[in-house]
């Protein structure tokens, strides 16, 4: 039974990884956080993803790592090893470096939030709180990109990886 449903070979389990990472991360990416994004105040939305996102970049940044050494297809040879890869150092460079960056100017800003020096006397934002919120906006916009290169990345290697298993 288990010969006949292919479960003794790596190339199921490797299916089912590959379907959980790359769903995984275009579900939270382009359903769930434009969901939560409209549904709950920014300091919510903001408290969630702070929660979400170190753990969801780690994924980002192994299961390409697992995926590439598990494949049941000569990734090296068909250049898949470099997508893969592409995809891993995306999650890793938002796991590492623009996580921190991220998160410490939200803190910044939440001081200023927190001594009243958000807002000037006319009830506008201070320049320097707008100079916190384009930055902010600039490092986010720079993570938003490389989540996006990560998840192409493994809808690349999907396309491969169907096109193989399809030949075994």
């Amino acid at each position: 039974m288990i010969n006949r449903l292919g479960l003794n070979t790596g190339a199921p389990y490797h299916l089912l990884f590959y379907s959980v990472a790359f769903g995984g991360s275009f579900y939270y990416s382009f359903i769930v956080s434009p969901l939560v994004f409209k549904k709950l105040t920014r300091e919510e939305f903001s408290h969630l993803q702070n929660k979400v996102f170190p753990t969801y970049f780690v994924g980002q940044t192994l299961a390409p790592i697992i995926l590439g050494l598990t494949s049941p297809i000569k990734t090296c040879r068909k250049g898949l090893g470099a997508v893969l890869a592409v995809s891993s150092v995306a999650g890793a460079l938002n796991y590492f470096v623009l996580l921190p960056i991220c998160k410490g100017i939200k803190e910044e800003r939440n001081q200023l939030v927190e001594q009243n020096k958000d807002k000037d006397d006319k009830g506008e934002p201070t320049q320097e709180f707008t100079a916190l919120s384009k930055k902010f906006g600039k490092y986010h916009g720079i993570s938003s990109l490389l989540n996006l290169i990560s998840i192409v990345s493994l809808g690349l290697y999907g396309a491969a990886l169907a096109k193989g298993l399809s030949k075994l």
